[in-house]
């Protein structure tokens, strides 16, 4: 099944708690990057989404 992002939408962002036993590594792994910012002390993590 192939999707298209919805319009004017260029990428999927979330936030994670940093530390041994958070979901950090499940989001590295799903191609997340961490953006340098932190909301209430969680890491923002952004995918960017590819135009098909």
């Amino acid at each position: 099944m192939r999707t298209s992002p919805p319009s004017g939408q260029d990428r999927v962002t979330v936030l994670w708690v940093a530390g041994e036993h958070g979901p950090e590594r499940f989001y590295l792994r799903l191609g997340f990057r961490p953006t340098g910012q932190e909301i209430h002390g969680q890491v923002v993590g952004e995918l960017p989404l590819a135009e098909r």
